[in-house]
């Protein structure tokens, strides 16, 4: 578990296999982190939250048994603004930073669905997750020159993840509470244009059965007003376990195999100048599969399936 955790709580490190192309990057080493102090950073957070279930309705009519798929979905938004204060530095080159978090007076913002798969205990639950994230925040950490963070000062919400009811291992949470802060997690990749880092792994936990993932960190060129390339990291992983009955359905269908499946993107444009962060769109998903028996009379079989999007967006600001 504590390998899983370290996994996806560094979502953007890169691994260590990797193909150069010929790049048009200035520098043929790994980029890193030159801060000044002191200095400030502005930045503009919005974060997408959807769920989406599959599930079916059995009608018998006259002894025969009518099936009907339906799907339900439900979407908030929230923003925010973050401001990064760099106070001081340190001679290993890692700086202290003072981040402070500032929700948008509009609160917590239904994204409209289309009015037959909205369902309403669905989209109230979503609003304990808005109300997690809608708070002042003050937080004081340590990042180094590879942007990794290390807390120096407790913040309101701690070491609690995010309320996702996200079954163990809560890859979705971890992966959120690192993906909304503004800066990067830099790869030992040199930075050259087209430059590829690949992996494939196997982690072994007792909540996984045949877990196999896969990690790809790429240096893509970006078209910006000032020096920029872009770092785009995709994971995923995917995993089985034992079924569950499914609820209201037990006369008509058997679970067999319930099957889980993590992915994440990453886009990260960054200044070629100091490493810092100017835009990101970040986004994952965890999707939960039940497969069941076929059913006489359908094409088939019914689908039981969750899915939870998360998608993050981050704009520098003047």
């Amino acid at each position: 578990m504590k390998l899983l955790a370290a996994w996806a709580g560094q979502i953007c490190l890169a691994v260590t296999v990797f193909v150069a192309a010929p790049g048009v990057f200035a520098q043929q080493r790994p980029l890193r982190r030159h801060f000044v102090a002191p200095a400030g950073e502005r930045y503009q957070v919005t974060l997408n939250l959807k769920a989406e279930s599959h599930s079916v309705t059995t009608e018998t009519v006259a002894a025969q048994t009518y099936v009907t798929p339906v799907v339900h979905t439900a979407e908030v938004r929230v923003r925010w603004s973050a401001v990064r204060k760099i106070s001081s530095l340190q001679n290993d080159g890692s700086a202290t930073i003072e981040e402070t978090v500032t929700p948008d007076p509009q609160r917590c913002e239904e994204v409209a669905q289309i009015s037959d798969k909205t369902n309403t205990e669905l989209q109230d639950s979503l609003k304990a997750f808005c109300t997690f994230w809608l708070q002042t925040e003050n937080m004081r950490y340590t990042e180094n020159d590879r942007g990794v963070l290390r807390e120096a000062s407790a913040s309101v919400s701690g070491n609690a993840l995010p309320p996702l009811a996200e079954a163990a291992p809560q890859l979705l949470s971890l992966w959120l509470k690192r993906a909304v802060r503004p800066n990067v997690i830099l790869p030992q990749l040199e930075l050259a244009t087209g430059a590829t880092s690949q992996q494939s792994f196997q982690p072994a936990s007792s909540l996984l059965k045949n877990a196999r993932g896969s990690e790809t960190t790429e240096w893509l060129d970006s078209q910006n007003e000032v020096p920029a390339a872009t770092l785009h990291v995709v994971q995923q992983l995917l995993w089985s376990s034992a079924g569950l009955a499914t609820p209201g359905a037990e006369k008509t269908l058997s679970p067999t195999q319930k099957e889980e499946a993590f992915f994440a993107d990453s886009l990260s444009t960054l200044s070629l100048q100091d490493g810092s962060l100017l835009r990101a769109n970040r986004s994952a998903s965890r999707t939960t599969t039940r497969h069941v028996d076929p059913v006489p009379g359908l094409p088939q079989p019914p689908d039981f399936s969750s899915k939870l999007t998360l998608t993050v967006t981050i704009e520098r600001l003047p």
